[in-house]
C-alpha cells in the first residue's frame, strides 16, 4: 500500500503542476480537475499504476438520494486487496449530502463516503490502448502532459 500511496500523490501533484502550467487549457473537461474528471482521471492514473507494476479496477459509482433530480456519479480505482484509490475525492469539498468529501487523494478501505455510492461497475483496467478509439488519442495525450511533470 505504501508504493501505491506514494504512486498516487505522485500523480496527483503532477497534475496539479500540469495544470498551473495550463497544459489542459484546450481540454474542456480535464481543465477543470478535479471537478467532473474522475473517469478520465482514474484511467490516466490506472495506466500510471499498470506502468509500475500494479493492477486495478475501475469502479464507477452512484449517489442517489431517492429524488431523480438529485444523483451524483463518481469513480475510483480499487487494488487486488480492496484498496480503494481515489484522486479527485476533493471534487465534493462543497457538497454537504456527499459529506463535504475533500480528500485529494485518498488509498484506503473504503470508508463513509464510498458507501454513499451504489456501485454500477467494476471492470478490470487494461490499459489506454484497450479504451474505445473515440478517447484513445485524447487521454494519450493528457498522459503523455501528466508525465512531463513526473
Amino acid at each position: 500500500m505504501k508504493k501505491i500511496k506514494q504512486l498516487a500523490n505522485q500523480f496527483r501533484e503532477a497534475i496539479e503542476v500540469a495544470k498551473e502550467e495550463r497544459e489542459f487549457y484546450k481540454d474542456n473537461a480535464f481543465r477543470n480537475f478535479p471537478i467532473g474528471c474522475c473517469g478520465d482521471t482514474c484511467d490516466l492514473l490506472a495506466q500510471f499504476l499498470l506502468d509500475n507494476d500494479i493492477e486495478t479496477y475501475y469502479v464507477r459509482g452512484t449517489y442517489r438520494d431517492g429524488s431523480f433530480e438529485d444523483k451524483q456519479s463518481h469513480a475510483w480505482l480499487l487494488a487486488d486487496n480492496h484498496i480503494i484509490i481515489d484522486i479527485t475525492g476533493d471534487q465534493f469539498r462543497y457538497t454537504p449530502h456527499l459529506l463535504n468529501y475533500n480528500k485529494s487523494v485518498y488509498v484506503g478501505a473504503e470508508n463513509d463516503f464510498y458507501r454513499l455510492f451504489e456501485v454500477d461497475s467494476i471492470d478490470v483496467y487494461e490499459g489506454i490502448a484497450a479504451l474505445g478509439d473515440g478517447c484513445q488519442d485524447r487521454l494519450n495525450g493528457l498522459y503523455r502532459k501528466i508525465m512531463r511533470y513526473i
